[in-house]
């Protein structure tokens, strides 16, 4: 009978590796990726900060912070605005989607309850399906065209969707809801 020698312990490299932190995008560079294979303005939803609790990780990481966001991304038609405008649109949530009847979350700003109407910008009008092109549009009904234009939407981000700033970038993410 042989007996064989343990692996050696993983090195920290490896082990950021495979928490998926050390292949960690920064958020700039992944909406210019989503945008160059053809995505138009994405949304993010709320980021979660992965926690680094092991010491010896921690030191080799620095100053550096990592966050775990979910995007929802769309193909339309045509470009998008870059900031949130006002048209005096709506949309309301027909409650149609299985396992949100009763509300649905496109991205962290907008949670749409069933039945009501909730204003919106121009871009939050066209990924809820303003035009039919939106794989939403059967399940929003948008009131409203383009043809007066208000000026900026009141967003809580600047007249942007909220969108965090930092993924393993060292920053902190933003908050604040729009449209």
């Amino acid at each position: 009978m042989t007996h064989q020698k343990p692996p050696p312990p993983p090195s920290p490299s490896q082990v950021l590796w495979g928490e998926c932190v050390s292949g960690a995008m920064y958020v700039e560079d992944f909406k210019r990726a989503a945008k160059e294979a053809g995505f138009s303005y994405p949304v993010a939803f709320p980021a979660s900060e992965i926690q680094v609790l092991d010491p010896s990780m921690r030191a080799l990481l620095g100053p550096a912070r990592f966050y775990s966001i979910t995007y929802r991304l769309f193909k339309l038609p045509g470009l998008l605005e870059s900031v949130c405008e006002d048209y005096g649109q709506h949309a309301i949530y027909k409650g149609t989607i299985p396992g949100s009847e009763g509300a649905y979350t496109l991205d962290a700003g907008h949670t749409f309850e069933a039945g009501r109407p909730h204003p919106v910008c121009g871009n939050t009008a066209a990924m809820c399906g303003e035009g039919g092109v939106s794989w939403l549009a059967r399940h929003f009904e948008v009131v409203g065209d383009r043809s007066t234009h208000h000026g900026l939407f009141g967003c809580g981000a600047g007249g942007k969707h909220p969108v965090p700033m930092a993924a393993a970038s060292g920053g902190g993410a933003a908050a604040g809801g729009c449209c």
